[in-house]
């Protein structure tokens, strides 16, 4: 079953997801959100947005050459994903 993690993209964007690893090292991203960051009254913000709201499906697969680092999110975040994406129960992934 695959995790909630976070990926930065060697352009800056931050993605979070249930993710799972290939062997080549690829990965592939289902219910793919960007974090939108931002800092209102000295207070740092993370906001969630689909990360390609125009696609059919939210499922992508991201080539190794442009993932910086693959993370876990803090469990808040985290949270936040699973409600916005309605996947609130813990590892069940919305067929």
């Amino acid at each position: 079953m695959p995790t909630v993690k976070c990926i930065r993209l060697d352009t800056g964007e931050v993605l979070i997801g249930f993710v799972e690893k290939h062997f080549n090292g690829d990965y592939t991203i289902r219910d793919a959100q960007t974090c939108i960051m931002e800092v209102k009254d000295g207070h740092m913000e993370v906001n969630l947005a689909p990360w390609i709201p125009f696609a059919k499906e939210y499922t992508f697969r991201i080539n190794k050459s442009l993932i910086q680092t693959v993370f876990d999110a803090k469990p808040q975040l985290e949270t936040n994903f699973k409600v916005a994406t309605g996947n609130t129960q813990r590892g069940q992934v919305r067929k």
